[in-house]
């Protein structure tokens, strides 16, 4: 079995209340001990709008020119092709700007033309995929210890052809490999917010 696509969704119309995923602190309105402190939208599907598609990290924030075309447009019509031009020109300026950098660090940089192609499954369409008969771990679902970037980011940056480089190679070299938190063991799972 495989699921798919995670996305945005806000109302269409009135106001878009949102609701932030942490317990009621007091006053008045605080539900009862015993009462669930989450509260989930139960609204029909036809009555929410798309506005952000976010299923592969740095897909649409990156190297989507076109933002609200993106948005709008159905995961299921990505193979087509709609925005594979937007896509190569983004790689090409990524390795324009990154490639120096990369063989200073000892890496592989792929040829831009073979970077979109290497990426292409992991995201196209762009959805979040998850199969229940192989082990959990992006690129199939996403653990909140996954590091999601590092991973896409050696997809389009790396020639994963190459001796010792596969796609966690990046992994400790562009990100922290820890949070400076540690989880929670229940949902939310996140670590309250300490900024200030």
């Amino acid at each position: 079995m495989t699921m798919s696509n995670h996305n945005i969704w806000l109302p269409v119309a009135g106001l878009v209340t949102l609701v932030m995923l942490a317990p009621a602190c007091g006053g008045d309105d605080a539900p009862p001990d015993d009462a669930d402190p989450y509260a989930f939208a139960e609204d029909a599907p036809a009555d929410y709008t798309r506005v952000d598609r976010i299923g592969m990290p740095a897909i649409g924030t990156a190297v989507i020119m076109d933002k609200q075309a993106y948005n709008e447009a159905d995961p299921a019509a990505d193979a087509s092709g709609a925005f594979v031009d937007q896509i190569t020109m983004s790689v090409e300026g990524l390795h324009a700007a990154l490639d120096d950098d990369l063989m200073t660090a000892g890496l592989v940089a792929c040829a831009p033309a073979d970077c979109v192609s290497q990426a292409a499954p992991l995201v196209v369409p762009d959805t979040l995929k998850i199969d229940f008969a192989t082990g959990a771990g992006f690129p199939n679902g996403r653990k909140l210890t996954d590091p999601v970037i590092d991973v896409t980011l050696a997809v389009v940056l790396l020639d994963l052809t190459a001796t010792g480089q596969d796609a966690t190679s990046l992994v400790g070299v562009l990100n922290p490999t820890a949070n400076d938190l540690p989880f929670e063991t229940s949902f939310p799972y996140l670590a309250p917010y300490q900024g200030g």
